[in-house]
């Protein structure tokens, strides 16, 4: 079979192939980079052919190159196509693998590939061209691999399961997920779905139908008899023949579970007709939850999906579903999907939870990949907190770790204005190990009470003591970084840093000679040493991408960018760009200070 590799620029398609060959080795099968091919049979480098013969050109030499390779003799061919290659010309039986991050749409900025529209922004060049090439991608996709951030190479835990979920290895997946049309848009589709899941341990498959049709939920229930099914009302539409029907009586009858909306109406034929275990009623809005209980006695199950924005009702509704675990299973839904991680901590606690391959039916139902990485019923959990988080590399960075310990490691948004609020409710709902991002680092640090940082950035949660501990790794990782650059005095005088936030005093300690800049104004720090007329070769970049962030002085020429930031958007890969200087991103400060974050843990759990 062949699979073609899509995706978006910058996503990690090439890599992850790399990975696959190691992970998937096989005589017969061949992992390949198109681009690769095209610079093999060309003699010249992608960024060569753009600059000298332009896109049009090498989007032609991709498709004559791109036949050739499908016609190579193995038995299974993995193949990596550009983001811009055009995905509507793919031959219908190919079999099409997406491979998506959650920071698609958010922009990357890239210092090692051609440009294609140098008149724009590099970020605006990206997000241009990422919305509508996402467009096509989900209409060709037949599986879409929610890939996590972070880099994978020695975590044995995440390779072990990337390639469990590549190769169509997993079991025991409990949870369950909402079928989508597109799953029947080609036969072929429906027959990977049936492989990928069928006899894989999911506790049911949910056929909305708003979503399919009743020919393709009776094709499912045929094609899949052995699999339970929660067959779930959510149309508006006129019923009164459709009772009687046999299509209907064949679906009713086949259903384990039966799904009412209270925002359909009260469910009186639903009552009438079936019996009370097989009934579940669930209700989207808050205003429902009264509604909701009224009926309780009369059904089996109640599922509240909410929308909610605040910790205190996410803490509320919470004890809401403890009070009856057994029939009450609580999903929490946000407009950005911040709830993800409390979903994958109800996993195993609740009866009704789902995971998603795709789209997914809302947008905090977590994919397949953070899903199987989360034990049930975990008594304690680890997180990293700031905001934003989704594109932090923490969970990966550390999954061996917490892994051994049968603990789970989640991303959760806490806003500046949440700190409060969220921290109790966090600990009361298990959070025990914390890895501490931008904007918390300053209250982290008052919250743990630390007798002599100004911020940290771990924290440690000691049960007997009920006490929070924590530290800051940020100076080892930073030392890692710059690598002695600036260490003697004098040559600090020739180093700017630009922004800090929470790592300002920690660099200061490092580089106390150097010139410091408020990203916010561009004015220079109080009590800083630079003098009037500097030019700095080196650039220390410590701030974030907000819309007040001031570029620095236009006629500066560093000669190198140490950024500590390692997002794929960070206004540092601009700077750099712009100033055509050497660049460093921080995610080698991020592995040492991540390393110093498993020593703390690890001696704060012996001292436990």
């Amino acid at each position: 079979m062949i699979t073609l590799i899509i995706g978006h620029r910058g996503t990690g398609k090439t890599d992850l192939v790399k990975r696959m060959q190691l992970t998937m080795s096989h005589p017969e099968v061949a992992y390949l980079d198109l681009d690769d091919e095209i610079e093999k049979r060309i003699g010249k480098t992608i960024r060569e052919l753009f600059l000298e013969h332009g896109e049009a050109y090498f989007r032609e030499m991709e498709k004559q190159i791109f036949l050739e390779v499908l016609q190579k003799p193995y038995r299974d061919i993995f193949l990596v196509l550009g983001a811009g290659f055009d995905v509507t010309t793919v031959p219908a039986d190919l079999h099409v693998l997406w491979v998506k991050r959650q920071t698609d749409l958010d922009g990357r900025i890239f210092l090692n590939r051609p440009r294609l529209n140098p008149d724009m922004s590099p970020l605006q060049e990206y997000i241009k061209r990422a919305s509508p090439r996402e467009v096509r991608y989900q209409e060709v996709a037949d599986e879409v691999y929610l890939m996590p951030e972070g880099i994978f190479e020695h975590h044995h835990q995440v390779l072990g399961l990337e390639r469990r979920i590549l190769s169509g290895q997993l079991h025991n997946i409990t949870g369950g997920i909402t079928v989508e049309s597109s799953v029947f848009k080609k036969a072929q589709r429906f027959e990977l779905f049936k492989k990928r899941y069928a006899g894989r341990g999911v506790d049911y498959f949910e056929l909305r139908d708003d979503f399919l049709n009743e020919d393709q939920i009776l094709q499912f229930i045929q094609a899949m008899p052995e699999e339970k099914i929660v067959f779930s009302f959510r149309a508006v539409k006129d019923r009164a023949d459709w009772w009687s029907s046999e299509k209907a009586q064949f679906i009713l009858q086949k259903a384990s579970w039966i799904d009412w909306p209270l925002e359909l109406g009260v469910p009186t034929e639903v009552l009438d007709r079936l019996a009370k275990e097989k009934i579940i009623l669930s209700a989207h809005e808050s205003v429902h939850l009264f509604d909701l209980q009224k009926l309780e006695n009369e059904v089996g199950h109640l599922k509240f999906a909410p929308l909610i924005e605040s910790f205190s009702d996410l803490q509320r509704l919470n004890k809401w579903q403890q009070e009856q675990d057994d029939s009450r299973s609580f999903l929490p839904r946000s407009k950005d999907g911040r709830w993800a991680w409390y979903r994958l901590l109800q996993k195993g606690r609740q009866m009704i939870n789902f995971w998603r391959e795709g789209q997914g039916s809302a947008g905090d139902q977590p994919s397949l990949f953070h899903w199987m990485m989360t034990p049930i019923a975990a008594k304690s959990f680890a997180a990293v907190l700031g905001d934003p988080v989704d594109h932090s590399f923490t969970p990966v960075e550390h999954s061996d770790f917490f892994a051994s310990r049968n603990l789970p490691v989640f991303a959760i948004r806490i806003s500046r204005e949440e700190w409060d609020v969220a921290m109790p409710i966090l600990q009361e709902l298990g959070l025990q190990y914390a890895a501490v991002t931008s904007p918390h680092k300053e209250r982290a640090a008052r919250w743990c009470y630390h007798p002599t940082l100004p911020a940290v950035n771990t924290l440690y949660f000691n049960r007997k003591t009920s006490k929070w501990m924590g530290t800051s790794t940020d100076e080892a990782g930073f030392v890692e970084l710059i690598e002695g650059v600036g260490m003697l005095a004098p040559l600090q005088k020739e180093i700017a840093v630009w922004g800090g936030g929470g790592t300002l005093p920690m660099i200061e300690k490092v580089l106390p000679h150097a010139s410091y800049y408020s990203a916010r104004t561009g004015e220079l720090r109080e009590g800083s040493e630079s003098a009037d007329g500097v030019n700095p070769k080196v650039v220390i970049w410590a701030a974030p991408r907000v819309d007040d962030t001031y570029m620095p002085p236009a006629d500066w020429t560093p000669a190198m960018i140490f950024d500590l930031n390692y997002k794929e958007d960070s206004v540092g890969r601009e700077y750099a760009q712009l100033a055509k200087a050497n660049y460093e991103s921080g995610l080698k400060m991020f592995v040492a200070q991540a390393q110093q974050q498993r020593m703390f843990w690890k001696e704060c759990e012996e001292k436990a």
